[in-house]
């Protein structure tokens, strides 16, 4: 008896030893995939002359590459698709209409990179690839004990995905900020699903070792930038990610933890929104109101506000892990916490920056 225990259990180790290690295969992969694409994405733009070029609005120094994002996706695709093709090809079938909704959404943005398309082109497209998602059922069915009826589920869901897209596109302003926004998030995400037995986070992981290579050329001072084709891309994925169903106790604060993970990107776009209906602007248009731009206002450096803002967010993300190991009325407690320090910070900045425009306005009429 004690002999056929032993052989399962190392049956069941070389299995678990086996699938991790054919999983680093393909994580690998695309970090590797992701380094090599970077220098050569830098020499074409160079040599095409597509470059993100400096205006009053932007706060980088020279003309910096902007196609970076397709060093990202592209790594992505070709890992997740090998891994899919090789290891579970029922399941790439099942998810195919995934893989074309986030093409759809780097393909319209790609373009919007090149030659600037009108915002309504631009949110056609994410009403597009949101619509593939939500119409294949990958919708969030409950918010805490609540099951969301299906028109309510539809709604949210779109909003949510549209919402997080264009978060991350406008939070990509800083060196470094968007992607480690971004591969702290994804890798939480992916955590919490390995924590679940939950097969979803190998592409979690895939995403993350894609982003690392791309920060090793964006981080400050950034070499590339990765353009709103990975800003939206990112964005699309980050939201989609969490919708697929997970373990019971982690369904119950699941939206709440991808709020809290997104707070940063999240809780920008909403002012930039206010912003702009309060001073009757397009909502679409762009100001340099954003939450690292008040950060740079208030004397921070650009990279003392990128560092701030990720030591924060590494805070976010450990809490959220953190909450995975408790009961639910415990981990929805430490949630609350986690929120409430995120919207302490933003109120923060927001009250403190507008002491210190009015401070600079009124040393501009004296003078």
């Amino acid at each position: 008896m004690l002999n056929s225990s032993r052989i399962i259990i190392e049956i069941l180790f070389m299995v678990v030893y086996n699938s991790l290690m054919y999983s680093l295969i393909f994580i690998g992969l695309s970090f590797l995939l992701s380094i090599i694409a970077m220098p050569i994405i830098i020499k074409l733009c160079n040599s095409l002359q597509i470059f993100d070029y400096q205006n009053s609005r932007k706060i980088h120094t020279g003309n910096i590459s902007r196609l970076g994002g397709i060093g990202i996706v592209v790594p992505f695709f070709i890992c997740c698709v090998a891994y899919l093709y090789f290891n579970d090809q029922e399941f790439f079938s099942l998810h195919l209409h995934l893989l074309i909704a986030g093409f759809i959404i780097f393909a319209f943005a790609l373009i919007d990179d090149l030659v600037n398309l009108p915002a309504i082109v631009k949110l056609l497209g994410q009403l597009l690839a949101s619509a593939i998602v939500v119409f294949n059922d990958v919708r969030f069915t409950q918010i805490f004990s609540f099951h969301l009826p299906t028109f309510l589920s539809y709604f949210i869901t779109f909003f949510w995905i549209v919402a997080l897209i264009n978060a991350f596109n406008l939070i990509d302003g800083l060196d470094g900020l968007c992607g480690s926004l971004s591969f702290t998030t994804i890798t939480t995400v992916g955590i919490l699903f390995a924590l679940s037995h939950n097969s979803v986070s190998v592409f979690c992981f895939i995403l993350a070792a894609s982003i690392l290579g791309f920060l090793c050329f964006n981080w400050p001072p950034a070499k590339l930038f990765m353009g709103d084709n990975g800003s939206q891309f990112l964005g699309f994925i980050i939201a989609i990610m969490p919708i697929y169903n997970s373990v019971d106790y982690l369904e119950f604060n699941k939206v709440f933890m991808m709020i809290i993970l997104t707070s940063i990107p999240s809780f920008d776009f909403i002012a930039a929104i206010w912003r702009r209906l309060r001073d009757k602007r397009p909502i679409m248009s762009a100001d340099s109101s954003h939450l690292h731009h008040k950060l740079l206002n208030l004397g921070y450096t650009k990279q003392q506000a990128l560092y701030l803002l990720l030591f924060l967010q590494i805070i976010i993300c450990c809490s959220v892990i953190l909450s995975s190991f408790f009961t639910t009325q415990k981990a929805l407690a430490l949630l609350i916490e986690s929120m409430s320090l995120a919207i302490f910070f933003f109120s923060i900045v927001h009250f403190t920056n507008r002491k210190r425009v009015k401070q600079l306005q009124s040393e501009s009429q004296t003078n």
